[in-house]
């Protein structure tokens, strides 16, 4: 009877954290100002974008991989949503300057949509999307991407300045979200020499670096999602019965085991190496960074369920 009451119990309190949890989400809508609105609206119809094209994938017979693929607007529509929903959730935690704050979020909410409206575009007319200069039109649309994603990054790089004078949040909260946006940066960063290295390979003395653009894909992709990793662990973290002090230094672990896999990834690239062609430093780096991030994340788990089995002593 009594091993049935404290499993009841912890059935409730578990509930109760998920509508603290879901309480906290709904918050942020219903607090958002116009600009973050708009933003969060956007990056809706990129996820359901992303979405939609899976669900076309998995019912035709087409591969994932190659320039005209399902794979783009599917992998852009989920990237550019996801990170344009958590780059107008940052402004939650910086000054409400109305006429600044539309000019960043406009010029990133529409620059995104157009971004990936191209990029679907030319899946939907059969012709690659990145580097297309077959017709005048396929390359006024490639110069049209490069142009959306140069805005794009501009507002990235504000932000990033910005979060470091103006950011009003918790240590641990801050730490992540400003190392999610250096990271951001540097994403962008390999993205412009994935671009130039698809356009003028024969322009670097070492080719052999450059010659697969395909290599600096992984340095930009794992760049590019710090600022979703880590901000939900900050996030978690704050209904814990953690001191803050903890809380930041979770988070500071687990950031540098992303730096780390950053740092790695990038000495790969730039070695001529596979990302899988791992010496016995590079593999401690490597196992050193994972076991930072995963054991920040299953220090916060075990710290969620210590809440849930204190507050339900409380309560008995």
């Amino acid at each position: 009877m009594s091993e049935s009451i404290s499993t009841e119990n912890r059935f409730n309190n578990l509930n109760a954290l998920l509508r603290v949890m879901l309480m906290s989400l709904r918050g942020y809508w219903t607090q958002a100002e116009n600009y973050q609105k708009f933003v969060y609206i956007i990056s809706a119809l990129l996820i359901a974008s992303g979405v939609f094209h899976m669900g076309i994938f998995l019912l035709v017979d087409e591969p994932w991989a190659g320039p005209v693929s399902w794979r783009k607007p599917i992998v852009f529509g989920f990237s550019f949503g996801i990170t344009n929903l958590i780059l107008a959730w940052i402004m939650t935690f910086l000054p409400r300057h109305r006429v600044s704050s539309w000019l960043l979020m406009g010029t990133l909410g529409i620059a995104s949509l157009v971004e990936v409206f191209l990029i679907t575009m030319q899946k939907w007319r059969g012709v690659p999307s990145h580097f297309n200069n077959e017709t005048p039109f396929d390359q006024a649309v490639f110069g049209g991407m490069g142009i959306m994603i140069a805005f794009v990054g501009l507002v990235i790089v504000v932000l990033m300045l910005w979060s470091f004078f103006s950011l009003k949040t918790t240590p641990s909260m801050a730490w992540a979200i400003r190392i999610g946006l250096i990271l951001l940066v540097f994403g962008q960063v390999f993205g412009i020499l994935l671009i130039v290295n698809g356009v003028q390979t024969t322009n670097y003395a070492t080719a052999s670096i450059f010659s697969e653009p395909g290599q600096l894909k992984v340095p930009h992709a794992v760049s590019l999602h710090a600022l979703q990793l880590l901000p939900v662990l900050a996030w978690l973290l704050l209904f814990t019965n953690w001191p803050e002090s903890r809380r930041t230094k979770a988070v500071v672990l687990a950031a540098a085991g992303y730096v780390g896999i950053v740092v790695l990834s990038a000495l790969q690239t730039f070695s001529g190496l596979s990302h899988i062609d791992l010496n016995l430093l590079t593999a401690l780096l490597l196992g050193i960074s994972v076991i930072g991030i995963s054991s920040a994340y299953i220090a916060a788990i075990r710290a969620l369920r210590q809440t849930l089995l204190l507050t339900g002593s409380q309560a008995a």
